[in-house]
């Protein structure tokens, strides 16, 4: 018998798409805030894939993936279940602003991080009509999800790509365990991400990646906490989506499928798009940064190969005049995963998201005090 999964009004049907509606908070006018949801059901039992997006305004090639991948003759041929969102944040999508209004912070900072609960402090803020409203969505997503996928954009042109986290684990048990557990989760997800077939790029290191709180990204709380394979991908452009990135995740997220066993068949070529492999494991990095105020005029594009001492940019002063010799250098090898936007640039301000060669550990353990109750 093929499982029943209910989230809101929408509950799934062997062999149908179920649309519906998830009551996430109220606004003090007396409106409801309402995530949309849409299941799609196999009429034979297999795993559950959770597909979310539109958790920051500006970044909407995500919502266009689902859309196109969710259609009556791909129920038709699929074992298990789609559960989307394609709108985890309405406010963001209304206002076209990557934070709500109403929430002040990046929403993909918000979901659970699996701290102890604290105590409740009248002189801190306590968490926020979306952040609790994310943590009830968690607990929707532990009853049912074997795998989720959460659609961003990065930059205008930039490549896109997929994030290969890390793997945070407790050293507070049987630390053994624990890491050989974290490997197991690694290698799923990289298998999972070569199905994928985009640009594969990882991390910050362990460390930055907390201090960011990375760790509480939608897809980041559902690979730490619940330890399943969960990635972010990032299909380029936002606000003018690009048609063949579109096409290009779409496929990917099918290929996924099928490595999951909810689709029969090879793995369908992943075209359309630059995908970019140096021959060497890359994290993102935001360099090289300028060191004055200034105008920079690009020299290289997403995708394009650079080594440390190329240069990568005209640094000129406002009335077109070069700057020391005019020209700023990559400080590492890799790539570039797209340019910063804009041509004007403060003191310190990255000019290029480059992917750089990556020697940080792939698992990592959490700080001893992590896990610690509050006194």
């Amino acid at each position: 018998m093929v499982q029943k999964i209910t989230l809101g009004t929408a509950q799934s049907s062997p062999g149908a798409i179920q649309y519906g509606w998830w009551q996430a908070f109220d606004h003090p006018t007396g409106i409801t805030e309402c995530l949309p949801v849409i299941i799609a059901q196999g009429i034979e039992e297999g795993p559950c894939l959770w597909l979310t997006a539109g958790i920051h305004g500006p970044e909407q090639a995500g919502p266009l993936v689902i859309y196109r991948l969710i259609t009556q003759d791909l129920v038709n041929q699929m074992r298990g279940t789609i559960v989307a969102i394609p709108a985890l944040n309405p406010v963001g999508l209304r206002t076209n602003q990557r934070e709500p209004y109403h929430a002040p912070s990046d929403p993909n900072r918000l979901w659970p991080d699996g701290k102890p609960r604290q105590v409740n402090d009248p002189d801190k803020d306590p968490p926020s009509s979306l952040e609790q409203a994310y943590q009830r969505l968690f607990d929707e997503i532990k009853a049912s999800a074997n795998c989720l996928i959460d659609y961003h954009c990065a930059w205008t042109g930039s490549l896109s790509f997929a994030f290969y986290d890390r793997v945070l684990y407790r050293s507070d048990g049987d630390e053994e365990l624990s890491k050989k557990e974290a490997l197991a989760l690694a290698e799923k997800q990289l298998d999972l991400l070569h199905a994928y077939g985009h640009t594969i790029v990882s991390e910050m290191p362990a460390e930055k990646l907390l201090d960011d709180d990375l760790h509480r990204s939608t897809s980041a709380a559902i690979y730490y906490l619940l330890r399943l394979p969960a990635f972010t991908v990032e299909l380029g452009t936002g606000e003018v989506p690009d048609p063949s990135i579109v096409a290009a995740s779409v496929s990917g997220t099918r290929n996924v499928m099928r490595r999951m066993g909810m689709l029969d068949g090879d793995l369908e070529p992943v075209t359309g798009i630059r995908v970019v492999d140096p021959g060497f494991p890359v994290r993102r990095c935001s360099a090289p940064r300028v060191n004055q105020a200034c105008v920079v005029i690009h020299l290289v594009e997403a995708g394009d190969l650079v080594r440390a001492g190329d240069p990568v940019a005209e640094i000129r002063d406002i009335l077109g005049r070069p700057i020391g010799d005019g020209l700023l250098r990559s400080e590492y090898d890799g790539f570039v995963i797209g340019r910063q936007h804009g041509i004007y640039y403060y003191p310190g301000a990255a000019v290029l998201c480059l992917a750089i060669r990556d020697d940080a550990p792939r698992i990592a353990p959490y700080p001893a005090d992590y896990f610690q109750k509050p006194v």
